[in-house]
């Protein structure tokens, strides 16, 4: 299946992170999570992953790549990337894609200094 937010994905560098943010920011990703009411993203908690110093909220650019973190959580929901970035909380990134080559880190600075210019 054709999965177009990360043909995108693999047309800008790794390091150009400002411009794979602003394609996942348009794009629907598949969030594992447990919530309340699955119409409030707000009323439950994503699927959060520590990794040194951080903590990583877990998205992915298609349900056929979620694997194994389908059985940490009961739910996922589909939100754009600016409506996860919206929901997560302070400080915390967002892992694109997690158990894969091509997976990606959005750091909070990152999700900050394009929540800033919109």
């Amino acid at each position: 299946m054709a999965n177009p937010t990360l043909d995108a994905l693999h047309a800008i560098d790794a390091t150009d992170h400002a411009g794979a943010w602003a394609i996942v920011r348009e794009a629907e990703l598949v969030v594992p999570a447990v919530v309340e009411n699955p119409r409030d993203p707000g009323s439950g908690k994503f699927l959060v992953l520590p990794h040194k110093d951080m903590q990583l909220v877990v998205a992915f650019t298609a349900t056929s790549r979620i694997g194994g973190f389908a059985t940490r959580t009961r739910r996922h929901l589909k939100l754009t990337g600016a409506e996860l970035a919206a929901g997560v909380p302070a400080g915390h990134a967002i892992v694109l894609d997690p158990g894969h080559d091509d997976g990606r880190v959005f750091l909070p600075e990152v999700i900050a200094a394009d929540a800033a210019q919109q």
